[in-house]
C-alpha cells in the first residue's frame, strides 16, 4: 500500500472506529445527517472528510465557495476561509469579491458564524512558519464554535504556498496530520489549488494525502483521478508558463496585478532584492524585457483576467 493509500486507509479507519463508538452510545458525530458540501460532484460526506478542489479562475474559486459556505450557514457550522496571497492581497479584498455574490455575508460575520483571515494571521503571526501550532489554533477555533451552539466547523484554504515554503515531504507530512486531527472531529476542510500555479509534482502531493480530488474548469464540475488532473494541468497551463517555478508565477501574478516590488515582497514574506531577482529570471525566461510585455503576457496565458 503506497503513501496516498496509507493516508486515506488511517483516516477513513479513524472515522469509522469513531462511527461505532458513536452508535454503541447514542450519541455524537454521527447523530444527525452527515455535512453537505453544497457542491454538486461532492454532494454529502463524513465529518473529519479533507478533500482538495483544483480550479482554474478566480470566478471559479467564488462559484466554489459560495456554495460550500451558504450550505455551512444554513446547517448552523461556523465557516472559515483561509485566504492565500495569489487568492486575494488581503482578507478585505477577499471579503469584498465574497460579499458581492454572498448574500448577508456582512450579517454572519458580525454573528461570528463565519471568519475570513490570511494564511498568515494563521500560520505565520510572528513571521515564522509553524503548521503545529496552526492545526492548534483550528482546534481552538472549533471547539468555541461549539461552545456557541454550533454544529460545527467548515473550513477551506489553499496549502500550495505550504508546499512551497516546506517542500514535498514535510508538505506531505503536514497535510497526513491534519488528517489525523480532523478525523475525530466535527469538522470538514476543503483545500483549494489553483491549477495555473500548480506543477506536475504538487498535484501528485495534493491527491497523495487527500481523500479525493474534484476540479472546476469553466463552470464544469467533475471528480477525477490523478491523470485527469494532470490532463488538466496541461490542457490549461500555457507551455511557458512552465519555465517558470510556483514562486515565480505567483510574483508574475502580483506584477500583473499592479503591485510595486515592494508591495510584493511584504505580501509574500521575501527580501526586495528576492523579488527583483526572481523578476530578472522572469523576463529572461521568457525573453520579455518591460513590464507591460509581463503583464500581456500574463493576461494571454490565463494567470490574471484582462478586468485586474
Amino acid at each position: 500500500m503506497d503513501a496516498r493509500a496509507n493516508s486515506r486507509h488511517s483516516s477513513l479507519g479513524t472515522r469509522q472506529q469513531n462511527a461505532r463508538v458513536a452508535n454503541a452510545n447514542g450519541d455524537t458525530m454521527e447523530n444527525g445527517a452527515e455535512p453537505d458540501t453544497g457542491l454538486d460532484a461532492v454532494g454529502k460526506i463524513q465529518w473529519g472528510s479533507h478533500f482538495c478542489i483544483f480550479y482554474e479562475t478566480k470566478k471559479d474559486l467564488l462559484d466554489i465557495l459560495v456554495p460550500y459556505f451558504k450550505a455551512g450557514l444554513t446547517a448552523n457550522e461556523f465557516c472559515l476561509w483561509l485566504v492565500a496571497p495569489y487568492e486575494f492581497s488581503s482578507a478585505a479584498r477577499a471579503k469584498q469579491a465574497l460579499g458581492k455574490i454572498l448574500p448577508d455575508l456582512e450579517h454572519h460575520l458580525d454573528e461570528r458564524r463565519m471568519e475570513i483571515v490570511t494564511y498568515r494571521e494563521c500560520f505565520r503571526p510572528n513571521g515564522t512558519l509553524d503548521t503545529a501550532k496552526a492545526i492548534g489554533r483550528f482546534r481552538k477555533k472549533l471547539d468555541d464554535a461549539e461552545r456557541r451552539g454550533l454544529s460545527g466547523l467548515r473550513a477551506s484554504g489553499s496549502s500550495a504556498w505550504i508546499r512551497e515554503d516546506l517542500g514535498s515531504s514535510k508538505f506531505r507530512e503536514y497535510e497526513c496530520r491534519v488528517n489525523s486531527h480532523l478525523a475525530d472531529r466535527r469538522l470538514i476542510a476543503a483545500c483549494t489549488f489553483p491549477l495555473i500555479l500548480s506543477g506536475a509534482g504538487q498535484i501528485l502531493d495534493a491527491a497523495r494525502t487527500h481523500e479525493f480530488a474534484v476540479i472546476l474548469r469553466k463552470g464544469v464540475w467533475k471528480r477525477v483521478e490523478i491523470d485527469d488532473l494532470e490532463a488538466a494541468r496541461r490542457q490549461t497551463v500555457n507551455p511557458k508558463l512552465e519555465q517558470l517555478s510556483f514562486r515565480q508565477r505567483e510574483i508574475l501574478q502580483r506584477i500583473a496585478e499592479g503591485q510595486n516590488t515592494k508591495e510584493v515582497a511584504s505580501l509574500l514574506r521575501i527580501s526586495i532584492k528576492t523579488v527583483e531577482a526572481h523578476r530578472l529570471q522572469i523576463m529572461r525566461r521568457l525573453k520579455i524585457d518591460n513590464v507591460p510585455g509581463l503583464v500581456r503576457f500574463a493576461i494571454r496565458t490565463g494567470l490574471v483576467s484582462a478586468e485586474t
